[in-house]
């Protein structure tokens, strides 16, 4: 019974201590668990501005709706890579400003209400994006009808376009509108005080004439200098905020280029020769060129002399059918044949009316309008005078005219209508600019024009020699991994060593290498002397890259400024020995010609200087000099001034002082350039003040 009790006893015990270890390892796990989810979600912390994380997915959905927007805007389906960086910088900017600047608007009770923005798109003063978007681009009025029949309309949209695209209007404004009342505030908070604008009007208006006698730091060795760790690490204690830096990455790197082997050269001249019978043969060559040639087939009349030189006599000696080659050009084996012979004008000169479609004028509306203008000029209208009210292109201000021009010089649809078409014929064409009203009205005499179709075959990296290619910067990168290493080989296998210095996170551009990015971002989470052990293929090279040099965001540390340390400190103590130098004889003579003459050197004149000067004549770039000369009296030799390149001891000649003027007209002269200032000055503050982490090189 005993025994059954300690076995209850023990159990119960057991069980405890199981079901503790249970519940601590539940925790454990959810603890880990959520350190490993929180960790993963800062992962995706795209920035932190004034406090506030922002997601990557918010940005990513805020980018997406601007480009929305920029497609419906221009009428694409898709935009190339120049314009989406172009939304994700103003997306950013965007971001920015909206959290940077929410607080302070809340505080200040700064909003935009609807009758207010009723009034900024149809009251009296309608908004600048407003009157922009919605003006005759001849008359510069706006057209009121136009832009109510749009809001009316716009949920008639089946695409629902115009709607995206108002109400991006209306936010944009009620923005701008937000930021303009705190502008506003701002500027009307700043005064501009009678002592302000009486000093201001002294120090700018007074005119010096001087005369100085300089010693440069040239003129002491550094070999009479003695300089300690200690001088170095004070005057970098008191100097430390002129070194902060931005966070930047020197990069070295090796290319291997992926250029086309023997053997790949060989394949595609084998090609081009079991082709050249078949090519000679068929009935239909355009259409083989389409199936079998990298080269697609050029559907253009040329003169005599727009051919490559070594078919154009070929060519314009012979008849239809015949054919040239093969023959190598520009990377390709080719085969030439001519397929054609025209005559057909040099030149000619045409005019025509281009409409376009736009959120008001959908593509049935557009065809019934070109229809319409069509009859009109077959009946008679005066074109110019139609091309100047409809036309959407930049000749309407010519009256359509676009003066002469050869065939090839306009899309194709156009440039075939001109040529082909009547002198003096109205003809309707459509091309992807929209639909074209076209009047040729001269055309020069007929002359010879062939076409060439060509078959080629261009000589490229087979996927062997892209695999042999990438098993040498493989086996670079596996054997060489570490930065010693990495030299080592780059010396001893004679291979060109290529850099990259300084490069920022967001950068997205290294000389020589095509959109580099996932090198720049491997490079920022690399360590120092890294070597990657991911090869980067980068447009036709592979890239093996090692970082030489680290710079933190922040306060420099010693070691990395010491060159530029080591210098100022050497111009200092230069400074100090001709200063003392300078001070002895200052003791015994009375005039900037007597010292010149015991020192050996030469009164320099710098005439009509104030206190707003840059530069000193034949001295450069010294404000201490310009400083010191403002406050000197007439005829006083100053004590030694240390300057950017010397030590300098001045005396001021004459002094021009200004006439008396308005007082209130300086005040608001001053207001004015204060107030300019504001706008910029204010939200760079508030900028400064939020702290903002940006993270964005992480993601692209």
């Amino acid at each position: 019974m005993a025994t059954l009790q300690r076995i209850r006893n023990r159990a119960g015990l057991l069980v405890a201590v199981i079901i503790g270890m249970a519940i601590f390892a539940f925790v454990l796990q959810d603890l880990l668990s959520g350190g490993k989810t929180a960790f993963m979600r800062s992962q995706y912390i795209f920035a932190e501005i004034d406090g506030n994380s922002v997601q990557y997915e918010e940005y990513t959905a805020r980018v997406e709706k601007l480009a929305e927007y920029y497609r419906l805007r221009m009428g694409q389906t898709s935009l190339d890579e120049q314009t989406m960086e172009s939304i994700r910088e103003q997306t950013w900017q965007d971001m920015v400003r909206e959290y940077v600047t929410q607080d302070e608007y809340k505080e200040l009770g700064i909003s935009v209400s609807t009758d207010e923005l009723m009034d900024m798109v149809q009251g009296r003063n309608p908004h600048p994006v407003i009157r922009s978007l919605f003006s005759d681009p001849q008359t510069g009025i706006m057209n009121r009808t136009f832009l109510v029949q749009f809001i009316r309309t716009m949920n008639e949209d089946p695409s629902g376009a115009q709607k995206t695209i108002w109400l991006y209007l209306e936010n944009e404004i009620m923005k701008d509108r937000t930021f303009s009342k705190y502008n506003n505030l701002i500027r009307k908070g700043l005064y501009i005080t009678d002592l302000e604008a009486d000093y201001n009007f002294r120090e700018t208006g007074k005119r010096m004439d001087i005369q100085y006698v300089v010693k440069r730091f040239t003129s002491v060795s550094d070999s009479v200098l003695t300089i300690s760790e200690n001088d170095l690490q004070k005057y970098y204690r008191n100097h430390e905020k002129e070194y902060t830096q931005e966070a930047t990455r020197d990069l070295e790197y090796v290319v291997f280029e992926i250029n086309p082997s023997d053997e790949d050269d060989r394949i595609a001249g084998e090609w081009i020769n079991n082709m050249k019978q078949e090519f000679a043969s068929v009935e239909d060559p355009v259409s083989l060129v389409g199936m079998e040639s990298d080269l697609p087939f050029d559907d253009m009349n040329y003169t005599d002399g727009n051919l490559p030189a070594i078919i154009n006599d070929f060519m314009f000696s012979s008849g239809v059918g015949a054919v040239y080659g093969p023959y190598f050009d520009e990377s390709s084996y080719r085969i030439a044949r001519l397929v054609e012979i025209n005559y057909l004008p040099d030149s000619v000169h045409a005019r025509h009316i281009l409409l376009q479609p736009d959120a008001n004028m959908d593509a049935s509306r557009l065809i019934a309008l070109a229809d319409s203008l069509q009859d009109v000029l077959n009946k008679g209208g005066a074109f110019a005078s139609i091309a100047r009210q409809f036309s959407m292109d930049g000749s309407a201000q010519e009256g359509g005219d676009l003066g002469w021009f050869a065939e090839g010089s306009m899309v194709k649809p156009f440039s075939d209508s001109c040529f082909y078409g009547k002198t003096g014929e109205i003809m309707k064409v459509q091309t992807q600019f929209g639909i074209h009203l076209i009047e040729v009205l001269e055309k020069s005499k007929n002359v010879k024009k062939v076409k060439v179709a060509y078959l080629g075959r261009n000589v490229e990296p087979s996927s062997e020699t892209y695999q042999g290619v990438y098993s040498q910067a493989m086996k670079f990168a596996g054997i060489n991994n570490s930065y010693e290493k990495f030299n080592t080989a780059v010396s001893e296998q004679n291979l060109t060593k290529r850099y990259a210095n300084d490069m920022t996170a967001s950068q997205k551009t290294i000389t020589g290498l095509e959109q580099p990015r996932e090198l720049i971002r491997w490079a920022f989470e690399a360590e120092l002397n890294e070597v990657s052990k991911e090869i980067f293929e980068i447009g036709n090279k592979y890239v093996v890259g090692a970082v030489s040099g680290i710079r933190e965001k922040g306060i420099a540390p010693l070691d990395q400024v010491r060159a530029e340390i080591e210098l100022e400190v050497k111009k200092n103590k230069k400074a100090s020995l001709i200063s003392e130098e300078f001070s002895t004889f200052l003791a015994s003579t009375q005039s900037i010609d007597d010292l010149a003459g015991e020192m050996g050197l030469t009164v320099q004149d710098a005439n009509n200087l104030n206190f707003t000067s840059v530069s000193v004549p034949s001295a450069g770039i010294e404000p201490n000099v310009i400083a010191t000369a403002s406050v000197l009296d007439l005829d006083q030799l100053s004590q030694p001034v240390h300057g950017n390149n010397g030590v300098y001891v001045i005396v001021v000649k004459n002094i021009v002082d200004p006439e008396k003027t308005e007082l209130n007209s300086q005040k608001t002269r001053m207001a004015s350039l204060r107030e300019s200032q504001a706008n910029y000055e204010a939200f760079e503050a508030l900028r400064e003040a939020a702290n903002i982490q940006d993270n964005r090189a992480k993601f692209f």
